[in-house]
């Protein structure tokens, strides 16, 4: 009887540590996440400004590409123009 009360205080003994162990591992484990929230927060908020500055270049320079695309387009028309002019110089001659 008295062994069985001894096994049984031994079992809840060696429960009540399973449990506390998990409780310092879940500690520890949002301790360390929120250090490294704290750590790396500015050095990500540093880099999502450097890519929305990078973005922003983008777009600008898909503007001007466009608008070089229309010029170069308005160039190849007045230069088809003016071939057709040309030939139509030279068949009348």
């Amino acid at each position: 009887m008295i062994y069985e009360m001894n096994t049984d205080a031994q079992t809840k003994e060696i429960l009540e540590g399973q449990r506390r162990y998990r409780e310092q591992l879940a500690t520890q484990y949002a301790a360390g996440q929120i250090d490294t929230e704290k750590k790396y927060k500015a050095i990500i908020e540093e880099k999502d400004s450097s890519l929305a500055e990078m973005n922003e270049e983008l777009a600008n320079n898909k503007i001007t590409i466009a608008e070089k695309d229309t010029v170069i387009s308005e160039k190849d028309s007045t230069i088809a123009k003016l071939l057709a002019e040309i030939d139509a110089l030279k068949n009348n001659s």
